[in-house]
Order: structure tokens, then C-alpha cells, then sequence
């Protein structure tokens, strides 16, 4: 009997992927690689050092994330799975589901009338409706109207929010003069948050009743131009402090583009110690931006 193959290593992994067909996409400027899981051929991408090689700006193809596509098992039309920018496996990104949702339809994975998609944080459905994907997240019953942590004078009030990935979301005056990147590291790995921490987003209002949110992605270590489950986090703790009015709450993402989040009691009970819960239903972009073939992607070794 013959030894089985070695595994191969990221370096391998990298270079097997030459030929490969991908789709990039964008979220409201949030943007991934998309892969279909029945042109991998069996090579396994999952190596955080492929992943980001992968998302390097400056050495490959250049995304936020990476999303893999396949084909689902009944009731499941299609199963997701998202890679942050650093390699680490996500349970759920909002705008990578609404990218996957548009992406489905187009290959015949799912309906575009209405599909039901797998993630790590659960089933999904969703939808296209006039050329734009919505989908139907998870009620959101882990929601706290206060946390610890340490606010600048024109800041709060500061709450969390579970949206299939932990959410912190802080009120402000004026989200877009936050220091983001100076603060955003601390606040995601603070104490209060677990040993996961969280997003971090900030948020402030604007004329016509649309409100303005920034995120510090973990995984990403960074702004990220959208969020679709920090819209949610954030629609749902405004909603909860009576400062939204009306269940549908419209958000401005960093790209410029807006998200909408239209929110719904949840059916089942509330969970013991939530405020409210919620079904919330996120809608956006989930847009091509263009379709091409990895040439010779080479993993980055430098510090």
C-alpha cells in the first residue's frame, strides 16, 4: 500500500491555485475574492497563509476577505465560507452573504426569488429583488445597552450586539472625526468584550434621519469601507435606545453608499437579559466588479 500524500504546504497550495477562476466582488466597498467551491479541485485554500496571500493589495489579487461558494444540501441551497483578510475564519460577514446571494443567483446555485444559504453563524435566506440582494438574518437577542469601557466627552451611549460575530457600537457626534485607527485596536480587545472582543463602530446622525457608521473590523485590523453586520448591530442597538424611529433604519456606509436594515420582532421569546429581540433584514450592494484567472500567486514572507 502507498504512503498517502504529503500535505502540501501554503507555498504549494499557492502556486496550485494558477488557472483558477475567481469573481471579485464589493459590498458597498467592503470587497472579497469569491471562489466557486467545484473549481477548486480539491485544493485546500483554508491555510491563513494563503488567505492572505490572496488579499495582499500589493502582491495579489487584493480583498477584504475571501468567500467560497458551493453547492448546499437539502433544505440548504447554497453553504458560505468566509475568511477574514488575516486568514481567520469568520461565522458571518453581512455584505460577503449579500455578495454570495447576487453571486448564487447568477450561477443557478439558488433563486433569485428566494434562497436559503449555510454560514458558520447558521441558515440564512435571502433574495434579489430589482438587482438587489436582501437577506434574513438570525433573530439578534444578545444585545447589552451598556458596556465598560472608556468614552471621549462627546461619545455614548455604548452598547453590544451579537450578530452572528460580536458587535460594539458607540454613539457619537461626529463618526466620520473619530480617530479610528488610533482607537479601534484598544476598544476591540478590551476586557468587557471576552477573549474574542469585537467590532467596533462608531455612529452619528444625519439629516433626513440617516445616520452615519464607521467599523473597526477584527480580522481585517482595520476601517473597512462597509460592514453589513455592524449596520445591523448598529441599527438594532439604536433601535433598543429609542434614538431610530421607525423599523427601517438607513446607514452610510464609509464607501459613500448607503445600507438599509429593516427591523422586526422577533417571533420566539426574548432572551433573559436582552433588552429586545430582533429579526433583522439587511439589504445592499453585492456587485461584480470583475471576473478573471490567478496567474502566480506567491505567499509574502516579508515582516
Amino acid at each position: 500500500m502507498s504512503a498517502p500524500d504529503a500535505p502540501r504546504t501554503a507555498a504549494e497550495t499557492a502556486r496550485a491555485l494558477s488557472g483558477l477562476p475567481f469573481v471579485k466582488m464589493t459590498g458597498s466597498g467592503n470587497d472579497f475574492v469569491v471562489l466557486d467551491a467545484r473549481d477548486l479541485r480539491g485544493t485546500d485554500i483554508t491555510a491563513p497563509e494563503v488567505i492572505a496571500c490572496i488579499c495582499n493589495r500589493n502582491n495579489g489579487i487584493g480583498a477584504d476577505g475571501v468567500v467560497v461558494i458551493e453547492p448546499g444540501t437539502a433544505p440548504v441551497d447554497v453553504r458560505i465560507r468566509y475568511f477574514n483578510r488575516d486568514g481567520t475564519a469568520g461565522d458571518l460577514c453581512g455584505n460577503a452573504t449579500l455578495c454570495s446571494t447576487a453571486l448564487s443567483a447568477q450561477l443557478g446555485l439558488g433563486a433569485a426569488s428566494g434562497m436559503r444559504l449555510a454560514t458558520g453563524a447558521g441558515v440564512v435566506t435571502s433574495r434579489v429583488t430589482g438587482g438587489v440582494p436582501e437577506i434574513d438574518l438570525q433573530p439578534v437577542r444578545d444585545v447589552r445597552l451598556g458596556v465598560p469601557v472608556a468614552l471621549e466627552v462627546d461619545e455614548g451611549p455604548v452598547g453590544y450586539a451579537m450578530v452572528g460575530v460580536p458587535h460594539l457600537v458607540i454613539v457619537c457626534r461626529d463618526a466620520d472625526g473619530v480617530g479610528l485607527a488610533a482607537r479601534g485596536p484598544a476598544l476591540r480587545c478590551h476586557d468587557a468584550l471576552g477573549p474574542a472582543g469585537a467590532n467596533v463602530n462608531w455612529v452619528s446622525v444625519l439629516p433626513n434621519g440617516r445616520w452615519r457608521y464607521r467599523t473597526f473590523e477584527r480580522g481585517v485590523e482595520g476601517e473597512t469601507l462597509a460592514c453589513g453586520t455592524g449596520a445591523v448591530a448598529t441599527a438594532v442597538l439604536l433601535a433598543s435606545w429609542g434614538l431610530a424611529v421607525g423599523p427601517q433604519v438607513l446607514l452610510q456606509t464609509s464607501s459613500g453608499r448607503d445600507v438599509t436594515v429593516l427591523l422586526r420582532p422577533a417571533l420566539s421569546d426574548v432572551a433573559e437579559g436582552s433588552s429586545e429581540a430582533f429579526q433583522p433584514t439587511l439589504r445592499g450592494e453585492g456587485r461584480v466588479v470583475f471576473r478573471g484567472t490567478i496567474g502566480t500567486l506567491e505567499i509574502d514572507h516579508t515582516p
